[in-house]
């Protein structure tokens, strides 16, 4: 299937939903239907079947999301929608009650503003008389048109007080209803059929007004051309929907040509005619067109990714929930709860160095996951498909589809399987306010912010450019969706990047930064050396004779028994962390000056953890093969892998013996007692 069809069966599918609000996460989510677009109303005005006006309210904007019908893009000049507008549209006594005063206008800009709010009354009812008088015609729409036909509307938002006069009487064009203008205060309808106990008086919401102007709209049009996407000859659309990413997205078309002047398209076709010509290069059918953008708009709003200029969006195809391919394994699986705007991982609470290294109870472990992945297979049928889409924008005025893959669900799932495996290692986050842990794959946008990001104000941020897009953010996702979904080779340089950037903790002023930089770079070298064959593991191999991964062991030595020495509450760099980055280019040089320098600390210590120290110092140089330990060569980045896995099994013993200690203590108190 083409992406077009993917969008339209989607639609097809849930046709049943369109026009319905609908609470998702929280908030209202609805399948715009067809002809229908969604606009931010200020005013809602009530009215009875005869359209005699009942009352009148400002609406928050928690509340003022409203569908109206919509069938072509409103540009530029006089061109009322056919039931909801703004006040200059559907009040027929603007100029009478309005004061205008053209503040700061030219002669020209005044002249042109008068004469398109004259012409908005007579455009707006002239359209719902049509549709009145037409046999798709629908008692609420007729109670509309009878009650802006009394040309009151202004008078009545004023006894309600939801337009107020000025201290001299005057109503000014210069007041605001909810921030907006009075003359682009958007207004919307409720309509009570004789009836007040009944459900639901929102003409926005009611499916039979929705049919009705669908069944209007399409009978009042006899051009019908070839659509190009479905090869049936239909009623062709000029203009297509916006908004597409979100609300904001007033601009950017998906499909769109501006060339009116034959200039593109020079001695190909035969006009470029505004009315008449706007589809010799390609026509789409209204409906297909409808269908494609409403679907592409609600699945976006549903379950997309839309952040920092960047918009990703998957869905299976009967909408089961199928975990995301740029989430974090504790997402996947559930266990996270979200706290922040941002998919992944929790915020990142900024805790003392201290309370970061506590270790919590909920540990998310690589079996999980691999239960979460068997749990979410159980759902699907054999038919069962991913589609994957990502668009962006160039510039403000259009919309580009930068990827598109649709693939088999089972095959989605078994790729993110084995991405989680191949860089599983640990990784922290905050939930609730405590330290918590997962092994598998940080999330895309946690991997950027650790491979690019910088610290400001103890967190890693993303620099963003002018237009509020982060460069490296949509690099990540481009470079790396490819590795998840179609097993691609992890590139070579985001690898070197993330180990340079573990490679140089001290500009680290949180070591829960630090750990994260850290860690995702560990994941990265064991993706790379999965690639090639060789398996590492998360725990410490004490037979591994590799040479950067012995030096990073060493590294990670030296620096607990100069920490060991620190007193309650010391947060300073170790010698270990400060020549870290030296370290890597030249270990065997480095290595005799942290070694040295350390020296003072192991006097410092128990004669017994003295012993074990050096004991282990030992240990680690007689694995080194016969003159690698000299070798004038930069370590690779398994040394990460080799620092990451000592420090650990080091942590891990000093916590034993602490609860060997109080075991021990419990022991002697019962047995005194």
């Amino acid at each position: 299937m083409s992406w077009a069809s993917s969008l339209c069966a989607l639609y097809d599918v849930n046709a049943w939903r369109a026009g319905e609000a609908e609470m998702w996460n929280g908030k209202p989510l609805t399948l715009i239907p067809l002809g229908y677009d969604t606009m931010k109303a200020q005013i809602e005005i009530t009215i009875d079947g005869n359209g005699n006006y009942l009352n009148a309210r400002t609406l928050d904007k928690t509340e003022s999301e409203t569908i109206v019908p919509y069938p072509d893009r409103r540009t530029s000049g006089v061109k009322a929608l056919p039931l909801c507008d703004s006040l200059s549209y559907i009040a027929g006594d603007f100029l009478d009650k309005v004061t205008l005063y053209f503040d700061g206008e030219t002669e020209k800009k005044k002249k042109r503003k008068l004469d398109d709010i004259k012409k908005s009354f007579p455009s707006y009812l002239d359209g719902l008389a049509a549709w009145c008088a037409s046999e798709n015609a629908h008692p609420k729409v007729i109670a509309v048109f009878n009650y802006v036909s009394k040309k009151n509307a202004i008078e009545n938002l004023v006894e309600s007080k939801v337009l107020i006069l000025d201290d001299t009487g005057v109503l000014s064009d210069r007041k605001k209803v909810q921030g907006v203008r009075i003359e682009k205060a958007f207004v919307r309808f409720r309509v009570y059929l004789g009836d007040a106990q009944q459900e639901d008086t929102s003409v926005w919401l009611d499916k039979d007004v929705q049919r009705s102007f669908i069944s209007y709209y399409l009978s009042t049009t006899k051009q019908l051309d070839l659509c190009f996407l479905t090869g049936d000859t239909v009623l062709t659309t000029k203009t297509n929907p916006v908004k597409i990413r979100g609300e904001w997205d007033t601009k950017a078309s998906l499909i769109s040509s501006n060339d009116a002047e034959n200039f593109t398209y020079r001695g190909r076709f035969k006009t470029k005619d505004k009315e008449s010509g706007y589809n010799e290069a390609m026509s789409i059918g209204y409906e297909t067109s409808q269908k494609i953008h409403n679907a592409l708009k609600w699945i976006i709003r549903r379950q997309g990714y839309v952040h920092d200029g960047l918009c990703i969006v998957a869905w299976e195809s009967s909408l089961n929930d199928i975990p995301h391919f740029y989430d974090d394994a504790a997402t996947i699986i559930g266990m996270v709860e979200r706290e922040s705007e941002e998919p992944g991982i929790a915020n990142d609470v900024l805790f003392d160095d201290e309370e970061a290294g506590r270790t919590d109870t909920n540990y998310i472990s690589a079996k999980d996951l691999n239960m979460a992945i068997d749990g979410y297979s159980t759902k699907l049928n054999d038919l069962s498909s991913m589609v994957v889409m990502a668009l962006d924008s160039a510039t403000p005025g259009r919309l580009a589809m930068t990827y598109y893959k649709e693939l088999a669900t089972s095959r989605y799932l078994e790729n993110i399987r084995a991405w989680q495996e191949s860089c599983c290692w640990q990784h922290e986050y905050f939930k609730n306010k405590r330290f918590c842990r997962y092994e598998g794959m940080a999330s895309i946008s946690e991997t950027a912010r650790a491979v690019y990001g910088t610290e400001q104000n103890k967190r890693l941020v993303l620099r963003s450019n002018s237009d509020g897009k982060c460069p490296m953010l949509i690099s990540a996702f481009d470079r790396l969706r490819p590795c998840i979904i179609d097993r691609a080779a992890i590139p070579r340089d985001i690898v070197r990047s993330a180990v340079k950037k573990a490679s140089n903790p001290v500009v680290y002023e949180k070591e829960f930064n630090y750990l994260r930089v850290l860690h995702v770079a560990c994941s990265l070298v064991k993706r790379y050396y999965w690639e090639k064959g060789v398996i590492f593991d998360m725990k410490l191999d004490k037979k591994c004779t590799d040479r950067s991964y012995l030096f990073g062991r060493l590294l990670a030595v030296a620096e607990k028994v100069e920490r060991s020495t620190f007193e309650r509450g010391e947060t300073r760099a170790t010698n270990a962390e400060r020549y870290m980055q030296q370290f890597s280019r030249t270990p065997f040089r480095t290595w005799e000056l942290i070694r040295r320098n350390t020296q003072v600390y192991l006097k410092q210590l128990k004669t017994s953890s003295r012993e074990y120290y050096k004991n282990l110092y030992g240990e680690i140089t007689e694995l080194f093969e016969e003159g690698a330990f000299e070798v004038k060569k930069a370590l690779d980045g398994k040394f990460l892998l080799g620092y990451d896995c000592q420090r650990t099994a080091l942590k891990y013993q000093e916590n034993e013996g602490a609860n060997n200690a109080e075991d021990g203590l419990a022991n002697t108190e019962r047995e005194e007692n």
